[in-house]
């Protein structure tokens, strides 16, 4: 009983966060004139991000490192075959070429780094410091240096056709509701997980599945709904730019911050096929959008049955 109530009442955080973290969003990049891509690659994407941060300094200063490399490894794999076939089957993801280029490639660098550092089985303060740095570096050309193409067809509207927003008061309100959004996919998070733990620890589950699997699609799920969301109202530019932006801060944000709370140690385990899968599926979203220019429902259809099947192998 108290599992399901946990799990309702995450979910019905998370959906609620969801929705005015997107409309406000959105809005607030209208009225900054700054690209919605932008927007969604970072404050959006970071603050979704949220909830693995909290639970990734808990899990390493309670000395369980496998539930911090399993909850950044796993969120990861969760946000490129998961998230983005949910988004892909509710709508076609329509994606500019120099974008998913850029960006993609951003993530790409980030997911090496992230291996070599962690590739002699610990990464240590002083790694979490240069992983910080670069996320800072990342950030700032993100705003200063918008990839060409970042409105338009990326965004599910015709090129040159603004957002069209009545009765607009400014940014403050906007920039209320998105912190009240984000508190309410923080909380969502901490109970939908802490209700899925429970039930994944009476089956008996080990603490690096958990960590990869339920702490990862439960931290996840913010990103799930935000993206979802966004799909729904045709913001192709926020959905992918959650996706990608959550996906960096997860690997130099959250592994930055909570190295340098603690050194983390770094299992064999995950430096194999979990690492391996994180790394195809970035590159694989990439040359998908390189090639055909969207995320159709048959690519997301494909990322989705490879998430099921990576799951039930680790099972």
């Amino acid at each position: 009983m108290v599992v399901a109530l946990l799990l309702a009442g995450g979910m019905s955080l998370l959906l609620g966060g969801g929705h005015y973290l997107v409309t406000h969003a959105v809005k607030l990049a209208t009225a900054l004139n700054v690209p919605p891509l932008v927007i969604g690659l970072t404050i959006v994407a970071f603050g979704t991000s949220a909830p693995e941060l909290v639970i990734s300094l808990d899990a390493v200063l309670t000395g369980h490192d496998d539930i911090v490399i399993g909850n950044i490894i796993g969120s990861n794999i969760a946000n490129l075959l998961l998230v983005l076939a949910v988004s892909a089957l509710i709508f076609p993801i329509r994606v500019e070429r120099p974008v998913i280029g850029r960006e993609g490639a951003s993530l790409v660098m980030a997911s090496l780094l992230f291996g070599l550092l962690a590739g002699n089985g610990r990464v240590s303060f002083i790694d979490g410091v240069l992983l910080l740095v670069c996320l800072g570096a990342y950030s700032a050309f993100a705003f200063l240096v918008p990839s060409h193409g970042t409105a338009g067809p990326a965004s599910g509207r015709p090129p040159g056709e603004p957002l069209r927003i009545t009765g607009y008061g400014g940014p403050l309100p906007d920039l209320v509701m998105i912190a009240l959004a984000l508190c309410a996919l923080a909380l969502g998070s901490h109970l939908f997980v802490d209700g899925a733990v429970r039930l994944s620890l009476f089956l008996g589950i080990s603490e690096a599945v958990i960590g990869l699997t339920v702490v990862a699609v439960g931290t996840a799920a913010p990103e799930i709904i935000t993206a979802a969301v966004a799909a729904w109202h045709r913001h192709s530019d926020v959905a992918i730019g959650n996706i990608i932006g959550s996906s960096i801060f997860n690997l130099l944000g959250i592994t930055g911050i909570t190295a340098m709370a603690s050194p983390i140690t770094v299992a064999p385990r995950f430096l194999g096929m979990d690492f391996g899968l994180m790394l195809a599926a970035s590159v694989g979203v990439i040359a998908l959008g390189l090639v055909f220019g969207r995320l159709g429902r048959t690519a997301g259809a494909v990322m989705g049955l490879a998430y099921a099947g990576y799951v039930i192998q680790l099972g």
